[in-house]
């Protein structure tokens, strides 16, 4: 993964954050598939051995739940192009409603329980 100058990352400490959440994300994705040498696309089912096609897409946007950026229960798997698919037809609006990203993956229960959980948490508070 490049990283270009004026991205996001303001210093080198939040870009290996970002890459150790990103690795986070597709560990996970390999346990909770139950496999061992591959990644899956959690749209389409992809398989890959890879990295390279396959997109770490944050459940609860980057930019509106700060708190929530390096956590890895906050990231889901996707092939490149169903990542691009979610952002084509949510676009602005999956940065507000994280539930869209469960409607375009259809009901995913991990995906589900970690959203119920996270807005019973910021009601409460």
């Amino acid at each position: 993964m490049r990283f270009k100058k004026g991205n996001r990352w303001k210093s080198s400490k939040g870009q290996l954050k970002y890459k150790t959440w990103r690795k986070m994300v597709f560990e996970l994705n390999k346990r909770i598939k139950g496999l061992s040498k591959q990644y899956i696309c959690e749209k389409c089912g992809k398989k890959r051995k890879t990295t390279r096609v396959l997109h770490a897409h944050h459940i609860f946007s980057w930019n509106k739940y700060p708190n929530q950026r390096y956590d890895r229960m906050n990231g889901v798997v996707m092939c490149k192009y169903c990542h691009d698919g979610f952002h084509r037809r949510y676009g602005f609006e999956a940065i507000e409603d994280p539930k869209c990203l469960l409607k375009y993956l259809g009901e995913n229960k991990r995906i589900k329980q970690y959203i119920m959980e996270k807005n019973s948490k910021d009601k409460n508070q």
